[in-house]
């Protein structure tokens, strides 16, 4: 139960994500490493890698697929993994103050500051920090073979058809 409603979290958030992109438009990486894979499936073998923030040329689109050139190299990559806006800042970078017309998605998963904090419990919401804390800690425990299983044998994310 719990893994299917984290899965179907996680596979949703990855449809609301994504964007129509078609040929001849730009992406950017939105991973450290992002692999540009030989064929569009998600185990397929690597043919190459770029940064994050790369700018991919979109060559051919198939459903969730991207076909696209970079600086070095050409591959595949699953739309979930590019924006069509250049992002400005790394998957790691520590945010501890955000304000609204910066918010991207990264600041959206980063752990409550506490100022937050302090809102929440002023106003009888403390329970939904350990909400968020219990949903972590349960979700950290899940191996990752497993997540990739269930995404698979679910169509979710990358995995979708």
């Amino acid at each position: 139960m719990l893994r299917s409603a984290l899965a179907g979290l996680i596979g949703l958030g990855l449809l609301t994500l994504s964007t129509a992109f078609k040929a001849g438009d730009t992406a950017y990486s939105k991973r450290i490493d992002t692999p540009l894979l030989a064929d569009p499936k998600p185990l397929a073998a690597t043919a190459g890698k770029v940064g994050f923030a790369a700018a991919l040329k979109v060559r051919e689109v198939r459903g969730a697929w991207l076909h696209v050139q970079a600086k070095d190299g050409s591959g595949w990559v699953f739309e979930g993994n590019v924006s069509d806006d250049k992002p400005t800042l790394t998957p790691t970078a520590k945010l501890t103050a955000v304000t609204a017309d910066s918010t991207d998605t990264t600041a959206a998963a980063r752990p409550l500051t506490e100022a937050a904090e302090g809102y929440a419990t002023r106003h009888a919401e403390a329970k939904d920090k350990a909400d968020v804390e219990w949903i972590d800690a349960t979700s950290a425990g899940i191996p990752d073979d497993e997540i990739v299983v269930f995404m698979r044998d679910n169509k979710k994310g990358e995995y979708r058809e």
